[in-house]
């Protein structure tokens, strides 16, 4: 599907409904339409003999996740895959553009070494092997470890970031087919009247509240902090590339509100009348109440959302800790 502007609409009574009559039924629903949704990309790349697949989503969109069960898709077809992440092509804190006010521009497609990207992956593509660079948020610096991928004809290479649709970073790849996908919660969840009641952008807002405290060790009052620079760098730097895409896929699981009702009560509510945030707060906590607590664990470990829940991410969290 490509992308429209027209978001889906999802009624918060009936999901509510179908939770309390048979909460795993319904959870089981999401997860296995998801796949399905992934399932499809992959077997068009196979289909098609295309074997670069860009990812590309706002922040909380899910695509890293995404990025990885496609690539799990394929090896159970027998395919190689390599999945390349964007963020390792950072440039050093120092080198980082920044914002009006100063605050560092970690959005720009400028905070990437170009250069460097271009070089890499031209090698990889033409001898068949490349040294890649890991990027150490921790430390805001490029690691003095690396790490050996190698492509041949019969490899898939995954490539993941919020820039992977940017025409600056798809010139070196121009000669080779691709699919291009863009990931995105693309749903707002609404009352009986089509109220809104938690729109498209404060699903995800959630999602990165508790993915940046569960796996970041970021407070809340810090994400909210910095989610005026996200949101600005997607309108800058991700939105007008979006059309672009082959396949547009809406990551929403509509059980989503319950499931973070918990969190978001603790999390928003911890947030003083003192603090330049406490509105912000305040206006979650509010729509958080058209909801009620769901477990976690009736959300099976390979669904998407547990990257929004806790640290899953074994391999990167060695060497992507960004506490923003």
């Amino acid at each position: 599907m490509k992308y429209s502007p027209i978001r889906n609409k999802v009624n918060a009574s009936q999901v509510a409904k179908g939770l309390r009559e048979n909460a795993p039924s319904l959870v089981a629903g999401e997860e296995t339409a998801y796949r399905e949704k992934l399932v499809r990309i992959s077997e068009i790349a196979m289909r098609e003999h295309k074997h670069i697949i860009l990812v590309t989503g706002p922040s909380a969109s899910g695509k890293t996740t995404s990025a990885k069960r496609i690539a799990s898709i394929l090896e159970e077809h027998g395919k190689k895959v390599n999945r390349i992440s964007l963020d390792n092509f950072y440039k050093s804190r120092d080198k980082l553009p920044r914002w009006e006010d100063g605050y560092q521009n970690y959005e720009s497609v400028e905070g990437l070494d170009i250069p460097c990207l271009d070089q890499v992956l031209s090698c990889l593509l033409t001898k068949g092997e490349a040294v890649f660079p890991i990027f150490n948020f921790s430390e805001g610096a490029r690691s003095e470890k690396t790490f050996t991928l190698y492509y041949d004809e019969q490899t898939y290479l995954i490539i993941e970031g919020i820039h992977a649709l940017n025409p600056v970073l798809l010139n070196v790849l121009k000669e080779y087919p691709a699919i291009k996908v863009y990931i995105s919660v693309h749903s707002d969840i609404v009352n009986d009247n089509n109220h809104i009641l938690l729109g498209a952008r404060d699903l995800r807002l959630s999602r990165r509240i508790l993915r940046d405290f569960h796996c970041r060790s970021t407070a809340a009052e810090g994400t909210l902090k910095m989610w005026k620079y996200v949101l600005k760098g997607e309108e800058l730097y991700i939105f007008p590339f979006r059309e672009n895409a082959d396949i547009h896929i809406d990551s929403t699981h509509i059980y989503e509100p319950f499931l973070y009702y918990d969190g978001l009560e603790e999390m928003m509510g911890s947030i003083g009348t003192d603090s330049p945030y406490f509105p912000e707060a305040q206006r979650l906590l509010q729509a958080n109440q058209e909801f009620f607590s769901i477990p976690e664990s009736l959300i099976p470990k390979t669904s998407l959302i547990q990257e929004f829940l806790e640290k899953i991410w074994l391999e990167e969290s060695r060497i992507k800790i960004r506490n923003v």
